[in-house]
């Protein structure tokens, strides 16, 4: 019974996180990455947000696939990949409670930096220094925590130029990144294995549903609202994961 409710509850959390991720174009490893690990090991979190951010990119993907403009994101992307490998070492070898600090600080950088471009109206320069940088850190907490989103976002949202383009290439990163890392936590680190199954599938079934329901409501929900419960969600979030993983 107890495992029953275990996926019963990592389906929810992973439905609202894909919901929003749809509804939005961010945030689906932010919010489930802040909320699984209060009772699942952060391995075991990371496990399965990998394989239901392959899910989600492969639907957003084939949806989405005419705004698609690969040159966009070709220098971030390989970026990533340089350092998604240093990031799955992180994870295997700091400590539960420190990662858990990490996570927390990421979420509470990510807060910081999308109030402050949108109080300032600022906007990242279109260099390829800017690529890479944002490739780089997105690598790292892709390995860690899967978390592929925020710096890609705050990029491409200056490089492309309609919100659906900025969404196609965003999605199109998810998915790579997302099927390096899943390779790697199912081949080197063996994350991914019968025990963590059942809760894969439940993940990826609701991320589904959440992705078809959410981009319904891409073209009509107002992103200024969605970004300011965000705002306050996140830094929530952060201190909750410190606070039980003191516990």
């Amino acid at each position: 019974m107890e495992q029953v409710w275990s996926i019963l509850l990592v389906a929810a959390i992973n439905f609202a996180a894909a919901f929003f991720q749809g509804a939005t174009g961010f945030g689906y490893a932010l919010l489930s990455m802040a909320v699984m690990p209060v009772f699942l090991p952060m391995w075991e979190c990371s496990a399965i947000s990998a394989v239901t951010v392959v899910t989600i990119g492969i639907q957003m993907t084939l949806t989405l696939r005419k705004e698609l403009e690969l040159r966009r994101i070709v220098l971030p992307l390989l970026s990533c990949l340089v350092t998604v490998n240093l990031g799955l070492y992180m994870l295997d070898q700091f400590h539960e409670l420190l990662l858990r600090i990490i996570l927390a600080g990421l979420l509470l950088l990510v807060t910081a930096l999308f109030f402050l471009m949108r109080r300032r109206k600022l906007a990242l320069p279109n260099r390829w220094y800017t690529a890479v940088g944002a490739g780089l850190i997105t690598g790292l907490s892709t390995g860690m925590f899967n978390i592929v989103g925020p710096f890609l976002l705050l990029y491409y949202m200056n490089v492309c130029p309609s919100p659906l383009g900025m969404k196609a290439c965003l999605e199109f990163s998810f998915l790579i990144s997302g099927l390096y890392s899943s390779a790697m936590h199912l081949l080197v680190y063996h994350n991914i294995n019968l025990q963590v199954a059942p809760l894969l599938v439940a993940s990826a079934a609701a991320a589904l549903l959440a992705g078809v329901l959410g981009l319904k409501l891409f073209r009509k929900i107002d992103k200024e609202k969605i970004s300011l419960v965000a705002y306050v969600l996140l830094p929530l979030m952060a201190v909750n994961l410190i606070i039980s993983g003191l516990g």
